[in-house]
C-alpha cells in the first residue's frame, strides 16, 4: 500500500468498491428478470426505475461511507478561505473602495477633495489607489505644494470624502474675527459689514448667476449670494464677527486678508489712548536730596 493512502481511506475504497459491484450485480439481475414475458415500453420503463433506484442506493452509500473524510475536507476548505480573505482584506477592502467610487460617482479626476484632513487634486485613480497633488487648505491658498500622495481606495469606506470647490467656483467663504478689547459693537458691525460689500461688489452680478444655477443644480439652498455678518462671543467672553463671503475660491484667501485689514485700521482709528499716570514731580535736585541725607536736621526743620 503506497505511504500517501492511510488505512482508514484504503478500507473505504475497498468498502466502496464491493458496494459498487454488489449494487450494480443486482441491478443488472433485475433488469433481466423483469424484462422477461413482457413487452418492450414495460420493460423499458421497468430498467429505468431500476437503475433510478440503483443509482440513488450508490449515492447514499458512498456518501456514509466517505462522510467523515468529506466532513474533514469542507473544514479544511473553509480554514483556507478564512485564511485568504484574511490575508487579502486590505486588497479587497480597496477595491471595494474603488467601487464606491464609482457607483457613487464620488469624485473624478480633477477635482478637489478633503478626506481625513488631507487636501489634494485628483491626478488618478485606480482600482486600489487614488493619487492626489498635495494643495494646503481652503484659507490657506490653492496653490499645490508640489507633494504626490497615493491614497488607499480603502479610505472611502472609513472616511468622509468631500469634494472642494473649484479655483474658478463661486462657494460660500467663513472666517472669524475675534476681539480682545471692547469696541463700539454697531459700528464695528457696520463697519464690518460695508468692508465685505466693497470687497464683493465687482463680482456681485455672476456671483448672483452662478448661486441661480447651483441651487437649481442641486436642490438645496446653499448659502449666498453676497455676504452675512454675524455677532456671537467665544467661550472666554471675547467678542467675534463670524463672516460668510460668497466668492471665487481662488479669491477668498485675498478677500479675507483685505477685509481683516480694513476692519483692523478702522478700529485703530476708533481706539483712544489710554491716560497716562501722572508722574511725581522731583522738586528738589539731586544735591538738596543729597545734602537733607547728610544732615538729617536740615531735613526736620
Amino acid at each position: 500500500m503506497p505511504d500517501f493512502i492511510s488505512q482508514k481511506a484504503a478500507d473505504n475504497l475497498g468498502i466502496s468498491l464491493a458496494i459498487l459491484l454488489g449494487l450494480l450485480a443486482c441491478r443488472w439481475a433485475a433488469e433481466l428478470w423483469t424484462s422477461r414475458g413482457t413487452d418492450a415500453v414495460a420493460a423499458r420503463q421497468r430498467r429505468f426505475t431500476i437503475r433510478a433506484v440503483t443509482n440513488a442506493l450508490i449515492a447514499v452509500s458512498l456518501l456514509g461511507v466517505w462522510l467523515s473524510e468529506i466532513q474533514n475536507l469542507v473544514f479544511s476548505l473553509a480554514a483556507v478561505m478564512v485564511a485568504l480573505v484574511i490575508a487579502t482584506k486590505e486588497l479587497l477592502m480597496c477595491v471595494a473602495g474603488a467601487l464606491l467610487r464609482l457607483g457613487g460617482h464620488l469624485f473624478k479626476v480633477g477635482d478637489r477633495i478633503e478626506i481625513n484632513g488631507l487636501h489634494g487634486e485628483v491626478i488618478d485613480h485606480g482600482l486600489f489607489s487614488t493619487t492626489i497633488m498635495e494643495t494646503p487648505r481652503a484659507s490657506l491658498g490653492h496653490a499645490g505644494t508640489g507633494r504626490r500622495m497615493t491614497l488607499p481606495n480603502s479610505l472611502f469606506l472609513a472616511c468622509p470624502v468631500r469634494v472642494e470647490a473649484q479655483p474658478r467656483q463661486f462657494a460660500p467663504h467663513r472666517f472669524t474675527l475675534t476681539l480682545e478689547h471692547a469696541v463700539p459693537v454697531a459700528h464695528a458691525l457696520s463697519r464690518l459689514e460695508a468692508g465685505a460689500e466693497a470687497a464683493l461688489a465687482e463680482d456681485m452680478d455672476r456671483a448672483t448667476r452662478f448661486h441661480r444655477l447651483a441651487v437649481a443644480k442641486t436642490g438645496v439652498d446653499i448659502a449666498g449670494p453676497g455676504f452675512e455678518v454675524t455677532l456671537a462671543t467665544s467661550e472666554l467672553g471675547k467678542l467675534q464677527f463670524h463672516v460668510m463671503l460668497y466668492c471665487l475660491a481662488q479669491d477668498a484667501r485675498a478677500l479675507e486678508q483685505e477685509i481683516t485689514l480694513g476692519f483692523l485700521a478702522d478700529l485703530e482709528n476708533l481706539a483712544v489712548p489710554d491716560a497716562e499716570p501722572a508722574r511725581p514731580k522731583l522738586s528738589e535736585s539731586w544735591d538738596a536730596l543729597a545734602r537733607k541725607l547728610r544732615d538729617p536736621r536740615s531735613s526736620a526743620a
